[in-house]
């Protein structure tokens, strides 16, 4: 199972290249620091693009193959389910897009450039039609799972190319000015479109209760990587900006490295909530699949379907949480004082782990 997680973890991470990098095209030279891409690492995107969004059609096959035979099941699942369909529509389109990037200088044209573009939101609109949530509903999900996708790839995008791209830190402020306000839309963007795709599998009130099941564990780790992200984008955003101006001797550039690392953990958690069997109702799923193992080892009451989570303060999750605010703090304190990017990241993961140690303490 670890293969399909690494798997989507790597296909987001393709896709944010593509994207990163054919929209840094269109931003004059004069809002951005010198950016060197490599043609060859485009290439390597839209192949990983083909490898990486695979996983879900071989698994599939795996499941099913036994009954009918390796060969009718592949076919039966290539040409007869969404998941196929919509690979093979992948399959198609990247060869395409492939020869036109080695065919063309499409980091040296706007209009090649933008036809990449359209390439990759095409193969965006692919990846949303695969979706669980496209085939929940008629358009909602296909709609709302892609413009949530659409919203990563943009934030997360950008900041892999001029934070791992970058030749200079030349031009920063003026990089920033639009790049922050663009990088609040994308997140405000993620949340709305977030929120109405967790609808879409459980209901709000029983947020608590799906912890109990693998895919309610991964919902609760991607939400709370998300909250060292935040702390790195205000840094990235608004105080190294008044660094800046105030023409203090600062390189940002790592800090940016590091805040797209903490959103790569955000993309294996969504990669591993992506292949967990959806709890459409807590209670049947329970019943027919267990509960999550880390679960079982957090919780030493008797696990029943019907039961419902109930929460509460004690010594224990206190000390987490407040072990989690005192991490949190150090986040700041470390920028601050200058110290190495890699310092306040680790403070970050801790941070996470005492969150959820503290909240998956405070079960009764």
């Amino acid at each position: 199972m670890i293969w399909i997680y690494i798997s989507e973890s790597l296909l987001y991470l393709c896709f944010s290249l593509l994207m990163g990098t054919f929209i840094i095209q269109f931003i004059p030279e004069r809002l951005k620091p010198e950016i060197h891409i490599s043609k060859r690492l485009i290439q390597l995107a839209v192949l990983g693009v083909v490898f990486f969004s695979v996983a879900p059609v071989v698994r599939i096959i795996l499941f099913l193959y036994e009954d009918i035979g390796l060969m009718l099941t592949m076919q039966n699942v290539l040409m007869g389910f969404e998941v196929g369909k919509a690979w093979n529509f992948t399959v198609i389109l990247a060869i395409f897009f492939y020869l036109f990037i080695s065919l063309f200088p499409v980091l040296k044209s706007k209009v090649l450039s933008g036809i990449s573009l359209a390439f990759t939101f095409v193969l965006l609109l692919a990846l949303g039609w695969a979706s669980h949530a496209a085939s929940l509903t008629e358009w909602s999900g296909f709609v709302f799972h892609s413009l949530h996708f659409l919203a990563v790839t943009v934030w997360v995008g950008i900041l892999l190319v001029v934070g791992w791209c970058s030749k200079n830190q030349e031009n920063w402020l003026s990089y920033l000015r639009w790049f922050t306000p663009l990088a609040i839309a994308c997140f405000l963007t993620i949340a709305g479109t977030g929120f109405f795709l967790m609808t879409l599998v459980i209901d709000v009130k029983e947020y608590g209760d799906a912890w109990m099941l693998p895919y309610g564990q991964a919902l609760l780790l991607k939400h709370l990587t998300i909250i060292p992200v935040l702390f790195f984008a205000f840094i990235n955003g608004f105080w190294i900006k008044r660094k800046m101006k105030q023409q203090e001797q600062f390189n940002p550039i790592p800090w940016l490295k590091f805040e797209s690392v903490l959103l790569f953990f955000t993309f294996v958690s969504t990669g591993v909530l992506g292949q967990q069997e959806p709890p459409h109702s807590i209670e049947i799923t329970l019943g027919g699949s267990g509960p999550s193992a880390i679960f079982d080892y957090f919780y030493s009451g008797v696990i029943e379907p019907s039961m419902s989570l109930q929460f509460g303060f004690n010594t224990i999750n206190t000390l987490f949480f407040i072990v989690a605010i005192i991490f949190m703090w150090l986040i700041l304190y470390s920028f601050r004082k200058k110290t190495p990017a890699i310092v306040p990241f680790f403070m970050g993961m801790f941070s996470v782990l005492s969150l959820y140690f503290g909240l998956m303490g405070s079960i009764q």
